[in-house]
């Protein structure tokens, strides 16, 4: 039977540098690998700061360092997104919350955020996609029901719409945002008592608000309460002098409740805030002066 081959003194120092040698080749191995890590995570941080200063460049560039130093780094990735989104570059944004997803699958942030991205693009369904995730990932965030709701509004599916928008103002009933999507939303839906309450209360939050005035002038004038939709407009312009749209609504009534010369003042006064932007419906409006009695702009 063989015998076990015996250690010398010798066999064991021998070994004892060759263990040493392989811990002194890992640690000058690790040691940069952490170094790069410590500055990746300096860099992320300073971009978050730069961002929260409103210094969007410097944000950005702070966070692509980061990036190189640690690629498949997920917050920097959204955090670079969000830059990107804030500077209104929706394009160059949407690969890096893609990035985000594939890192961190079940971040709603960056599933919510993506969402926003595609539908500025013009992608609505794959809009929808995305904030639908994210309201399963994070149903009570008041945010993801609101514009999912609101691109469902977009897309004509009310019965798809109003639950989510419903959603967002029973979470944050304080919030003007939610309430504005769910009241443009009601209107649309023709459920137009519930649509004016809820702009009421809207209003209630922002009572400077002109658009919101004006949302409430649309909902009376459909109505048929004129009289409490000329007031809603007079509001909205009081409010907002340039609110081109009230000032039309306004016209329009106006001339319809045979209040001629008010009506001439408030068609000659969108003409001056359109410009040349409409030809088409300037003439359109024109005519309607002139068939009113009055001289056009």
């Amino acid at each position: 039977m063989p015998q076990a081959p015996v250690l010398s003194r010798v066999n064991l120092q021998n070994m004892s540098r060759k263990l040493l040698h392989s811990l002194v080749l890992c640690s000058v191995v690790m040691a940069p690998l952490a170094a790069l890590a410590d500055e990746a995570a300096a860099q992320y941080q300073k971009g978050l700061q730069f961002m929260q200063l409103g210094k969007l460049d410097d944000a950005q560039a702070s966070l692509e360092e980061a990036l190189k130093l640690r690629p498949g780094y997920a917050a920097a990735e959204l955090t670079l997104g969000n830059v990107l989104r804030k500077k209104k570059q929706c394009d160059k944004a949407i690969p890096h919350y893609e990035a985000a997803i594939k890192l961190q699958p079940d971040d709603h942030f960056a599933h919510g955020n993506l969402g926003f991205c595609l539908a500025t693009a013009g992608k609505d369904a794959d809009g929808i996609r995305m904030l639908a995730k994210a309201t399963e990932l994070a149903p009570n965030e008041v945010q993801w029901q609101s514009s999912l709701g609101a691109l469902y509004r977009r897309a004509k599916q009310f019965d798809k719409a109003l639950p989510h928008l419903e959603k967002a103002v029973q979470l944050d009933p304080n919030n003007p945002d939610a309430l504005r999507n769910y009241a443009v939303a009601l209107r649309q839906a023709k459920n137009l008592d519930k649509a004016a309450e809820v702009t009421r209360q809207a209003i209630r939050l922002l009572p400077n608000d002109s658009n919101l005035r004006f949302d409430l002038g649309v909902i009376y004038r459909v109505q048929g309460k004129t009289t409490e939709a000329i007031a809603a407009y007079r509001e909205a312009i009081k409010l907002e002098d340039k609110n081109a749209e009230a000032w039309y609504d306004l016209g329009v009534l106006l001339s319809q409740d045979r209040q001629k010369q008010e009506a001439i003042e408030a068609f000659n006064k969108y003409i001056d805030l359109v410009g040349s932007k409409n030809p088409t419906q300037i003439e359109g409006v024109r005519q309607q002066i002139r068939g009113l009695g009055g001289t056009a702009h």
